[in-house]
């Protein structure tokens, strides 16, 4: 019997142990699972972490009011923030502390990004500064960061009832709940130097003018910013300049620009800059530009920085060797029966204005051979020259513009894509003369592999050449050739020689000279704004 009751009691005892064990066992189980979760979760929120983040969709923004995270504010997706250096010791550490403010963002739904300040507005002087009652800021009209309280911000521009501002090194702007005060700045510019390099000019005048300009402290304006220093929407330091050029310089000189801090703007629609001694006024609705050849002394570019005028010289006649005015036409409308919203359109009614001008004031209007005859120096033409030249071959070229050339009895010359439109649509009239603006290069959006962009930039010299061979094959004179967007590139030059065209016209909106590259060949845009006045001095 005792045996029995022995037996039952190292059973039961048995059982009592394993119970336990289990116990014990599961227990410790669960805490390692569960310091394993932690390890984990910790892990996974400092691996959200990143010095610079934007975010991948909205999130709330947070303030730390004594140990309580509470919701105050949101950021849209997209948005970058810079975060404090932080420590994760346990998966409560869920907020990152946005840099330089007091407040938060959970760890969730962030991208870890390097990011690069926003340089859109360095040029800008801010004059004003902008004291918000609460933040709202906006990006391309959407609201994208709400936050409480007051911030204070330099207005670095205003533009249709926006004030743009810089919040964590990018650009926003502020439309309601503030106040304005002035700001107390450095002297701003009201007087613009526009410069341009000759055609002709030799690297070592290049890097002296550069040399020059950074010595005396000299910012470049961009196109964008030049808008806006015109408009009136921005202010920026009185030592700013604004240089201008082909497309061809712009690719030549972009190195060097850059090693001295500037830049050159190219594309200038729908600006155009007559040559003249002169700054610009804020507002001017002319626009002058200083051309810098190699013969312009360091002593005369410092009086074009001040606006001092160069000694009038002794008069002298004027001869057609002074340039002749290439003007560029587009698009022609009857604006009584028909509408055209492009600034490239010009009216049948100011065409003939400006054609009555020539004919009233004895021009004469000179076929593509008198201009390369006179070009290369075979023959002299009158000071009163000009050669008009029309591109594409699109709206009216093909109705309006034959009749009045016939009316007037002018010579112009139009550079047809001959991919697009048919040659006999346009020989209706001998006064005008037909040669090549390409076959299929006149496209800004053509993608070649990876690279999209201006198609006659993107091709190879043997497709080039294989586009304007079958251009001409379609009967267009083999005289000319117009580039597409005034697009020039030394690999374009190149398959133009080849082939055997001797002159090429681009932009530039300034004369013609003999000393001019007969592949740069400037020319004054016509537009539908273009007063008379101003055609006048394109001319004159």
């Amino acid at each position: 019997m005792n045996k029995k009751k022995n037996v039952i009691f190292l059973v039961v005892l048995l059982i009592i142990i394993f119970c336990v064990l289990g116990v014990f066992l599961v227990h410790k189980f669960q805490e390692e699972e569960k310091k394993k979760k932690e390890l984990e979760m910790v892990s996974k929120i400092q691996a959200s972490f990143s010095e610079g983040v934007k975010t991948i969709k909205k999130k709330k923004i947070y303030q730390k009011k004594q140990d309580e995270y509470l919701e105050v504010g949101f950021v849209e997706k997209g948005v970058f923030l810079p975060l404090e250096k932080t420590k994760v010791h346990t998966s409560h550490d869920i907020y990152f502390k946005i840099k330089d403010l007091d407040y938060c963002i959970d760890y969730q739904d962030l991208e870890k990004i390097s990011h690069e300040e926003d340089n859109s507005f360095s040029h800008l002087i801010p004059t004003k500064k902008l004291i918000t009652v609460k933040t709202e800021l906006f990006k391309d009209g959407k609201k994208v960061i709400s936050l409480p309280g007051s911030f204070t911000f330099d207005v670095f521009l205003i533009e249709d009832g926006n004030y743009y501002v810089s919040f964590l090194g990018e650009f926003y702007s502020v439309k309601e709940h503030f106040k304005l005060e002035e700001k107390e700045t450095e002297p701003l510019l009201q007087k613009l130097s526009v410069f341009q390099f000759s055609e002709d000019i030799q690297e070592e005048k290049v890097e002296e003018v550069l040399s020059l300009w950074k010595e005396k402290g000299y910012t470049f304006l961009t196109k964008q910013e030049f808008i806006y220093w015109t408009e009136g929407k921005g202010d920026f330091r009185e030592k700013s300049i604004f240089l201008i050029g082909t497309d061809a310089q712009r690719e030549k000189w972009n190195e060097k620009l850059q090693t001295y801090g500037f830049a050159l703007e190219s594309n200038l629609e729908p600006f155009y800059f007559h040559e003249g001694d002169q700054q610009l006024t804020k507002g001017a609705s002319t626009h002058y530009q200083y051309l810098i050849s190699n013969s312009t002394t360091k002593d005369r570019i410092e009086e074009m920085l001040s606006g001092i005028p160069k000694p009038t010289p002794t008069p002298v006649p004027r001869t057609s060797s002074d340039g002749i005015a290439v003007l560029n036409y587009h698009f022609f409308y009857d604006a009584a029966t028909e509408g055209c919203n492009e600034s490239i359109c010009i009216s049948t009614e100011n065409f003939r204005k400006q054609l009555d001008y020539l004919k009233n004031n004895g021009y004469k209007t000179l076929t593509m051979q008198e201009f390369y005859d006179w070009k290369v120096g075979d023959i002299t033409l009158p000071a009163k020259s000009v050669l008009i030249t029309i591109d594409d071959g699109a709206m009216g070229t093909d109705t309006h513009l034959p009749a009045i050339l016939e009316e007037y009895q002018m010579h112009a010359s139009l550079f047809l894509i001959t991919g697009w439109w048919d040659i006999s649509k346009y020989q209706k009239t001998s006064y005008l003369e037909i040669y090549s603006h390409g076959d299929e290069l006149h496209h800004n959006n053509y993608c070649a592999g990876s690279n999209c962009g201006f198609k006659p930039l993107l091709l190879s010299k043997e497709e080039i050449v294989a586009d304007l061979n079958l251009s001409l094959s379609k009967g267009v004179g083999k005289l000319a050739f117009c580039y597409p967007f005034y697009k020039t590139s030394q690999t374009l030059e190149a398959a133009l020689r080849e082939v055997g065209i001797p002159l090429a016209f681009a932009g530039g909106n300034r004369k013609a000279t003999r000393g001019v590259s007969n592949y740069y060949i400037p020319r004054y845009v016509v537009y539908k704004g273009t007063s008379l006045n101003q055609f006048i001095n394109m001319i004159s």
